[in-house]
């Protein structure tokens, strides 16, 4: 895994030795062309961050801050020693976690994202349960900001719902094996 663009292209990043799933280098890049007009700036949340790759690469090409989410106590550590390695410590906070538990402190701590990523494992049903905690929190206001992006990434066989209540899904981008479903609050 390595770094694809911005102020630390080219840098490669530790793997956890777990059996987590790391994005490829194409759904990745695919994945930032898309979000390349917005990345500046935001406040980005990867959860399920494995590696942290998706947040390091959002960090390089010029988001402001990024938190990660990740329960895996070995991923944690890679995740802080990969921040370390590309000079983005200061920009981040890691929470070890389990995901709903971390958007509910979130929540109650009134943070707002720019761009939130759920890198779920693949069929898992805890990528819906997020997607409606994110929804029913953007609803009253939180975790979302009002012209923030949820991306989910799945298995492309893997249909997710077109809305969750106050979010709706606004695009879809298939590579390989991986989708990424794109939400919006309505």
């Amino acid at each position: 895994m390595r770094v694809i663009a911005g102020t630390a292209r080219g840098l490669h990043l530790k793997a956890p030795k777990t059996d987590l799933r790391p994005l490829s280098d194409q759904a990745k890049e695919g994945l930032f062309n898309i979000l390349a007009p917005k990345i500046g700036g935001v406040i980005f949340l990867d959860c399920f961050a494995g590696s942290g790759a998706v947040g390091i690469e959002a960090l390089s090409r010029g988001a402001d801050r990024a938190i990660f989410v990740e329960k895996d106590r070995r991923a944690v550590m890679t995740i802080r020693d990969n921040l370390k390695l590309c000079g983005f410590t200061e920009k981040s906070h890691v929470y070890a976690l389990d995901v709903l538990r971390a958007l509910k402190v979130l929540s109650d701590e009134t943070t707002h994202f720019d761009l939130i990523y759920l890198g779920a494992p693949y069929d898992h049903p805890v990528l819906e349960k997020a997607l409606e905690f994110i929804a029913q929190a953007a609803g009253q206001g939180l975790l979302l900001r009002t012209e923030g992006s949820i991306i989910a990434e799945h298995r492309k066989k893997h249909l997710l719902a077109d809305d969750f209540g106050t979010i709706k899904k606004v695009n879809q981008r298939i590579y390989g094996d991986t989708a990424f479903s794109f939400y919006q609050r309505v």
